[in-house]
């Protein structure tokens, strides 16, 4: 067993997922992975490079959201009879 270079199942048991996960997102390029033939290989260093991107990327506070108030023209009351006199 190569531990520099891990599997599918053996990153997934890493990440405590499942396999078809791992693929998913090693499709998407989430995961840094290679197929070949049939089978996904995952470099370690790389793999673990990326999961720390990706915890560093969560732990940056996000911009500020600003309220949005709406700025609706206020209508006028409408006008009332006079009363009689």
């Amino acid at each position: 067993m190569n531990h520099d270079i891990l599997n599918k199942d053996e990153v997934a048991n890493l990440l405590d997922c499942e396999p078809s996960t791992v693929e998913e997102k090693a499709r998407s390029r989430e995961l840094p992975g290679v197929k070949i033939g049939r089978s996904w290989l995952f470099p370690r260093q790389a793999l673990l490079q990326r999961l720390n991107e990706m915890a560093l990327a969560k732990a940056e506070p996000a911009a500020p959201q600003g309220v949005i108030v709406s700025r609706a023209a206020k209508k006028a009351p409408p006008a009332l009879p006079p009363l009689p006199t």
